[in-house]
């Protein structure tokens, strides 16, 4: 069972005994070797917090000199945060960071990390894709539906029916891909008339999506509650047909979050560790880079350097852990930050 799926399974639970989880950060396939040189200066890692505790919070870590400040968004802001921060995505000058219980999504100044404004009126959203200046789309668990934002006054105008659970959306070529968890295919999106065009069959439960060097999409699939063996499907989005397909051996093992690197050229994702293979592989790598040695790894994250962030979750209750490697594996840092952290976006 993934990271994911155990985590919604608690958050069904508490739903039903309380009368109801990259892209974090930009992705770059066009980068050049001189762009990914460039250092970065901040890596916010949003922590979801306890499901109906309203304790999500956002950790600030600056990589030059390996220092952590915890609740940035409160001590800025003065006001707490809110329940389960799910994402936190950069679009026009601007950092959304999707609170999923609360209903909301917090609008935030990229270089102050101020809130502009709130965006509420929305179910359980999940992830936030931005279409152009004045519109964008936001994923939910609950509500069956994909949300149409307007930016310029950052309010709801409107719904495409999904028929379910969205997640992790890309947009490319004026098309939006949305993950549908609760199937085995994806969705595409015109995202000028806001209809959905056709359905593209992969793994069971797709959760997450990118972008390679060769505008090729790549889409991994869980396999579900241990119904199916999980898959990562490559596809061209000009046929729409899946030209790659590798197929998990472990029906029993879930993997998720799905990374690829500011080139474009390598992808990463969590199983049982962090695992890393070329766009160009033809096999599943047979061990992972990096092992969690006892941790709870639930979230990843690559930086504009390669370096590979990757977090514990601990108990789920306990304050979570970080932990920085380089691109060869090789262990940087180690720091404590708020609870279930998974997000990152790195400045």
């Amino acid at each position: 069972m993934t990271r994911l799926n155990f985590h919604i399974l608690i958050l069904l639970f508490s739903v039903v005994t309380s009368c109801k989880k990259k892209e974090i950060g930009p992705q770059c396939p066009t980068c050049t070797e001189e762009d990914i040189a460039i250092k970065y200066d901040d890596v916010l890692i949003g922590c979801e917090g306890n499901f109906g505790w309203g304790n999500a919070s956002i950790s600030l870590f600056n990589p030059t000199n390996s220092s952590i400040t915890n609740t940035v968004f409160q001590n800025i802001n003065g006001y707490a945060l809110g329940d389960v921060l799910q994402s936190i995505t950069e679009h026009n000058g601007h950092l959304f960071a999707v609170v999923n219980n609360s209903g909301k999504i917090e609008v935030l100044d990229t270089a102050t990390y101020q809130k502009t404004a709130t965006i509420n009126g929305l179910t359980s959203p999940r992830y936030f894709c931005g279409i152009n200046n004045s519109k964008a789309y936001v994923s939910d668990l609950f509500s069956d539906q994909i949300t149409i934002l307007d930016l310029a006054n950052n309010s709801v105008i409107g719904n495409i029916n999904a028929g379910g659970w969205t997640e992790e959306m890309l947009l490319f070529n004026n098309k939006v891909y949305a993950c549908r968890p609760d199937t085995n295919f994806i969705l595409q999106i015109n995202a000028s008339t806001n209809s959905i065009e056709d359905t593209i069959v992969v793994g069971k439960g797709p959760s997450s999506v990118v972008l390679d060097n060769n505008n090729k999409l790549w889409v991994l699939s869980s396999g579900g509650m241990n119904e199916e063996q999980g898959e990562l499907n490559q596809i061209d989005p000009s046929t729409n047909l899946v030209i790659k397909k590798l197929v998990f051996a472990d029906i029993s093992t879930s993997p998720n979050n799905l990374k690829i690197s500011p080139n474009g050229e390598t992808m990463y994702y969590l199983n049982n560790g962090v695992n890393k293979l070329s766009v160009y592989a033809t096999a599943l790598p047979s061990s992972p880079i990096i092992n969690e040695n006892g941790a709870l790894f639930y979230g990843l994250g690559i930086s504009p350097t390669h370096d590979i962030y990757v977090s514990d979750a601990v108990d789920y209750v306990q304050s979570g852990i970080i932990y920085r490697y380089d691109s060869t594996a090789l262990l940087k840092d180690q720091f404590s930050v708020g609870i279930i952290p998974q997000a990152f976006w790195f400045k």
